[in-house]
């Protein structure tokens, strides 16, 4: 089978793949409304329990990363099928120019997780024992066949999951990226092309013309995982996890419910009602209880 067959199959298979995908979330949306969960969340505002309000540094890391991803997503697509004349140039070029942004804002983000004096928050990403074992409760819940959402930390054990992936996939598709380029480095005189398919892959596979095409592959298969994971990862902060989406961003200020993890959803008014209730039914027993005195100036 020739390489240009194989990139012909590539683009079909992910093409189907991705009408499967937005033909399942759309089956899942229908099941959304029919379980009464669009109701009960978007009419009468009743949420699972989370954990959100993150520092303000990681809100507007993750909102130029996903912008910047989405307009790498966008023109490495036009870069393979150009769907209109005369734009290869600036896409080509805006595409360089956001996988810098990428990458400088990756790390960035891993350095903060680690290395922040005040938010090091890399054990959220962490995945324990009580995750794994949250694992089937979450699949239940997304899956239609529970109405309890295990809450055993800030991210279930498939937001973990996926946002490890997310890293592990970014630092290959900026390592392959990088390969692709091929105008001089600095100081070198040579691409990065020479200098990572050139000195290396291409003597481990046997030609730099086959390590190039090895490279672009999985860097056009990556794009398309991305393009899968985040077109999910949207309709879901579309409809199950709105609170977390609007609060991730600032829009809204969030109710942590109180009561331990998995219970029952409740509804805010509710919780907020019966915490006015007993903070009232507290401070006149207590007044009961204590000799009048004088108040101190």
């Amino acid at each position: 089978m020739s390489l240009t067959t194989i990139n012909v199959w590539l683009d079909v298979v992910f093409t189907s793949l991705y009408v499967v995908i937005i033909a399942f979330l759309v089956f899942h949306f229908s099941l959304f409304v029919y379980f009464g969960r669009f109701k009960k969340s978007f009419v009468e505002g009743v949420w699972p329990e989370h954990d959100s309000r993150p520092p303000a540094t990681p809100k507007v890391l993750h909102f130029v990363h996903m912008s910047s991803m989405l307009i790498l997503g966008f023109s490495g697509m036009y870069l393979r099928f150009p769907f209109f004349a005369g734009g290869r140039t600036f896409m080509r070029d805006t595409h360089y120019v956001f996988m810098v942004i990428v990458i400088a804002i990756l790390i960035w983000r891993v350095w903060y997780a680690f290395f922040s004096r005040t938010n090091a928050d890399w054990r959220e990403f962490a995945i324990g024992k009580k995750d794994v074992q949250s694992a089937l409760g979450v699949l239940a819940y997304y899956g239609y066949f529970s109405n309890k959402k295990p809450h055993v930390a800030k991210y279930n054990v498939l937001q973990k999951m996926s946002y490890n992936m997310f890293l592990y996939m970014m630092i290959l598709q900026a390592f392959t990226g990088l390969a692709l380029l091929k105008f001089n480095v600095p100081m070198v005189n040579v691409s990065m092309s020479q200098l990572i398919i050139g000195w290396n892959l291409g003597a481990l596979v046997g030609s730099a013309a086959l390590a190039l095409w090895i490279v672009r592959m999985v860097h056009y298969v990556l794009n398309w995982a991305f393009i899968l994971m985040t077109t999910i990862h949207l309709y879901l902060a579309a409809t199950a996890d709105v609170p977390c989406a609007l609060d991730f961003f600032g829009m809204e200020e969030l109710e942590v419910h109180p009561g331990g993890h998995g219970h029952d959803e409740i509804p805010a008014a509710a919780m907020s009602a019966a915490a006015t209730t007993a903070a009232a039914t507290t401070a006149a027993t207590t007044a009961a209880a204590t000799p009048e005195f004088e108040p101190t100036s």
